[in-house]
């Protein structure tokens, strides 16, 4: 979605918000191994900060089509 179709202002807080929770997991990743030296802790943080930052991101995506469905005249829905 490019910026000048961003109507309901919500680009912006998504990516900061997924950022924030994918930054998150993954400094608990680092601290969890920096702790126990485990690798597949490592490797389960940090492909969870990566789903976390996908499933923000997919949230957001909705909320913008509801919101979207939500402006439109109720004479141009189907």
């Amino acid at each position: 979605m490019s910026k000048s179709q961003d109507r309901h202002k919500t680009h912006k807080i998504s990516l900061i918000l997924a950022l924030v929770l994918s930054a998150f997991f993954a400094a608990a990743g680092i601290a969890g191994y920096q702790h126990t030296q485990d690798l597949l802790q490592l490797g389960v943080f940090l492909a969870l900060s990566a789903v976390a930052f996908v499933v923000v991101r997919l949230v957001f995506y909705g909320v913008d089509r509801l919101l979207d469905s939500l402006d439109q005249d109720p004479s141009d829905r189907p």
